[in-house]
This record gives C-alpha cells, sequence and structure tokens, in this order.
C-alpha cells in the first residue's frame, strides 16, 4: 500500500511541473523550462511545450520539430544544448 501511495504522490507532483511548465510556455518563457532541464521538466514532451508557445502553435511547432530531426515523443531531458538553442532561436528567445 505504502508504494502506491509514493507512486500516486510522485505522479502528482509531476503533472504539477509538466502543468507549470506548459503555462510558462505559454507565456512565450521556453528558456525558462529549458534551463530547468535536469529536474521533473526533463520529463515533459517538447511538442506540448511547442503546441502552445505563442509564436508557433500546434502545425508550426510540429514543423519545427520535424526540421531539427527531433520526434515529437522526444522529452525536454534528450534534447541536447545545441537543439535547444536552435529551438529557441527559432522562437526569438534567444
Amino acid at each position: 500500500m505504502e508504494d502506491r501511495v509514493r507512486d500516486l504522490e510522485l505522479m502528482s507532483q509531476v503533472r504539477t511541473v509538466r502543468q507549470a511548465a506548459i503555462e510558462e510556455s505559454r507565456a512565450g518563457r521556453l528558456a525558462s523550462v529549458f534551463s530547468r532541464s535536469e529536474g521533473d521538466e526533463r520529463f515533459i514532451y517538447v511538442v506540448k511545450l511547442l503546441d502552445v508557445h505563442p509564436q508557433l502553435g500546434k502545425v508550426a511547432g510540429r514543423k519545427l520539430l520535424a526540421s531539427l530531426g527531433v520526434s515529437s515523443f522526444d522529452c525536454v531531458g534528450d534534447l541536447s544544448p545545441e537543439l535547444m538553442e536552435r529551438i529557441l532561436k527559432s522562437v526569438g528567445e534567444s
């Protein structure tokens, strides 16, 4: 029973972090999310952040990922610093 409670608490924490990261991206602060890529943000799909970014949107964000060779299933933690920089440059945050 303790394992289940611990797992539920962990999932709740991950959801909270994901929602906060999505809100930051929606506000145009993707660089802030990328700067915390060693924390729980590393598990967030990059496509979810680009879908809500004011400079991109769903279609443009997915085209950008495809042009960079990034899968829609890649997480923030999977990106190299160079890819993060290229994404930030594309959305005007660099």
